[in-house]
């Protein structure tokens, strides 16, 4: 999932629009500007877009000269040696900025892949997880707008939805498939999940930073304090983990699985309600209840296609 200012940067056509427009109006800028300081800015901000329109070393090189040759027409006193170390100048700083742009673009790439490579790692081992997933992850973003949490925290929570439960990876297909009632140690072994998750990703620094580690160890505590793994309570608990929480916990209930038949949705927004301030933080469950006010059509997953519930909800 690419933030928006990830989005922009690789809009090259816009800003080559803007580069186009803002050359012209650099070639008549002299005539009005004349505080050289304020002209050095203009120049600035055109490399700045020169670097933003073309990413090719041979393009900078063309684009830096005429920006060059525009300012040494305006100057008073040509000279030819100092035009061409202006132009070396320029050139040096619109390739500066590009190679920083194309980095910061190489490393979101590179973190949608590694999200997407768990993600699918995840899904090889059951299917259901696929949809489960996808469907916390809608569920969550749409309780953290619900809440007005800012554009750059609701991504985060929808990243830690896809990975909320990469943990699984270490629990046996037996335990995670079996269609009866869970033994004792079989439930202890399934309760390792969140910290074999936390584990399995917590040397990713993007991920420390952005409190998706905080939703993989800590999605299943309880706001009366009776959850796993730590036994956090109420305002302990990080508020990505109660979000997630609830979207976890509805999803699980209006789905199918191998040991049970899916719950009507009334019968999970009473279940909501009931555990309001015990399982689920209220604020949380508050914000769920009032998105789904706001959904006008039925909602309620279809047998046939479980993992699409999420978008009445989530849209």
């Amino acid at each position: 999932m690419k933030s928006r200012w990830s989005v922009w940067l690789e809009r090259t056509n816009i800003y080559r629009w803007l580069f186009g427009f803002t050359i012209i109006l650099y070639f008549f800028s002299g005539d009005y500007i004349n505080h050289q300081d304020i002209f050095m800015l203009f120049n600035l901000f055109i490399l700045c877009i020169s670097a933003l329109s073309f990413r090719k070393g041979w393009i900078q090189i063309f684009t830096s000269g005429v920006i060059t040759f525009i300012g040494a027409y305006h100057a008073p006193d040509f000279s030819i040696h100092l035009t061409i170390l202006q132009w070396v100048w320029s050139f040096i700083m619109a390739t500066f900025i590009m190679i920083l742009i194309e980095k910061y673009i190489a490393e979101k790439r590179n973190m949608v892949d590694l999200i997407t490579s768990l993600a699918n790692t995840l899904d090889s081992r059951d299917n259901y997880t696929a949809f489960h997933s996808n469907n916390v992850a809608n569920y969550s973003k749409a309780i953290a707008e619900e809440l007005k949490l800012k554009q750059n925290i609701c991504k985060n929570i929808y990243i830690g939805g896809l990975l909320h439960d990469i943990g699984k990876i270490g629990i046996s297909e037996n335990v995670l498939n079996k269609s009866s009632k869970l033994t004792t140690d079989e439930f202890l072994h399934i309760k390792q999940h969140p910290s074999i998750g936390y584990e399995l990703v917590k040397h990713i620094k993007p991920f420390e930073k952005s409190g998706v580690l905080n939703m993989i160890l800590y999605h299943h505590e309880r706001y009366d304090g009776n959850g796993y793994p730590k036994g956090l309570k109420g305002e302990e608990i990080p508020l990505e983990a109660r979000i997630m929480a609830v979207a976890d916990a509805f999803d699980a209930m209006t789905s199918h699985r191998v040991y049970r038949e899916a719950r009507r949705l009334e019968y999970t927004l009473n279940e909501l309600q009931k555990e309001r301030g015990k399982q689920f933080d209220p604020i949380v469950v508050d914000a769920f209840l009032k998105r789904i006010g706001k959904t006008n059509r039925n909602f309620y997953p279809s047998e046939q296609h479980v993992g699409m519930s999420y978008q009445k909800i989530g849209s």
